[in-house]
């Protein structure tokens, strides 16, 4: 477990299958698979587009997976490179 430098949350580092470390929340989510355009980490690394489910959604045969940190970090701006 870590902790965001650019707001102070815990969260968890998910190496990719494109050979790179992710910063993702640490609680996972059911993710409904092909509503939405929201990009998802799997614990393996690979990426799901979709949405998540809402609380009456939820089901055992949803996929679970993670947000990316800058997501919903409060100072999402600190991930972005200056040019």
């Amino acid at each position: 477990m870590s902790t965001c430098k650019f707001c102070g949350a815990e969260i968890d580092w998910i190496f990719t299958t494109e050979q790179k470390y992710k910063a993702v929340d640490q609680e996972p989510v059911f993710v409904i698979e092909g509503e939405g355009r929201d990009q998802f980490i799997e614990d393996e690394g690979g990426t799901i587009t979709g949405r998540i489910a809402r609380p009456e959604e939820e089901r055992r045969d949803l996929l679970v997976a993670h947000v990316p940190h800058w997501r919903t970090c409060q100072n999402a701006a600190g991930f972005r490179r200056k040019r």
